[in-house]
């Protein structure tokens, strides 16, 4: 085969969401939906939409969109394919005030679109997915502190798996977001490094959110960061602390 008909050999063989059964997915995911999440459909006849509520938050989203999505992930379109993608989109949702406070981590991400400067965020941990919390307009100021706090503190509770490759102290996590978590108690990396017979008392932090986090002396740390094609931020470990927050 060739010409026009080989062409339409991709279309024949794309996948795609089948809006019935993306429906009665969307279904399912109401009438199982945890307690204290209220998630009902919109029946808007040109694109009905998911909405769930908690607490202080709303989140929707057009099912065309979702269908959307959903094809350019690649999801085979079963039943059970479309349960999995409703229920990502789910652990999506915005973070309540209470969620942050109840279960925030401090992580550091990047503050703004550059991917030039850092910023510490609180996030929180839904099955696979890191989802950040952004204080709502009307969150007292008392509230955002005392969930930063929490969430710095509960940052060492983190499970970060600490390294070495020669001179190079390596922090990784099984989400690597999750991994600059570490760095909001600095010194106990330190000690950690002392343990594995690194001393680093000088040391320089190369971050990239979303990657294992390197620590090592100066001009080692340099060549680390002239060599990765990704950007990243290079930084004493004593200014880890004073990072704002997001």
């Amino acid at each position: 085969m060739s010409g026009p008909g080989l062409r339409l050999l991709p279309r024949l063989t794309r996948r795609t969401c089948d809006p019935g059964d993306l429906l009665d997915a969307a279904h399912r995911l109401c009438a199982d939906a945890p307690a204290g999440l209220r998630v009902e459909l919109d029946h808007d006849r040109r694109d009905p939409a998911l909405r769930v509520e908690e607490g202080e938050r709303s989140h929707r989203t057009g099912l065309g969109a979702l269908a959307g999505q959903i094809t350019r992930n690649g999801h085979d379109g079963s039943p059970a394919a479309l349960d999995r993608a409703l229920q990502a989109w789910l652990d999506h949702r915005p973070v309540t005030d209470a969620e942050a406070a109840r279960r925030g981590i401090a992580v550091l991400v990047w503050a703004d679109d550059t991917e030039s400067a850092l910023g510490w965020q609180v996030v929180v941990h839904r099955g696979d997915v890191v989802v950040g919390w952004v204080p709502h307009p009307f969150t007292h100021a008392d509230t955002v502190t005392s969930v930063r706090a929490a969430a710095a503190a509960r940052a060492a509770d983190v499970v970060v798996r600490c390294s070495t490759e020669g001179p190079v102290l390596l922090l990784d996590a099984d989400d690597p977001l999750l991994a600059t978590a570490a760095l909001s108690a600095p010194e106990q990396v330190l000690a950690t490094a002392g343990e594995l017979g690194l001393r680093l008392a000088d040391a320089r932090v190369v971050v990239t959110p979303g990657r294992p986090v390197a620590w090592a002396e100066p001009a080692v740390a340099a060549r680390l960061a002239g060599e990765t094609v990704e950007p990243s931020v290079t930084l004493p470990w004593s200014a880890l602390p004073d990072l704002p927050w997001l």
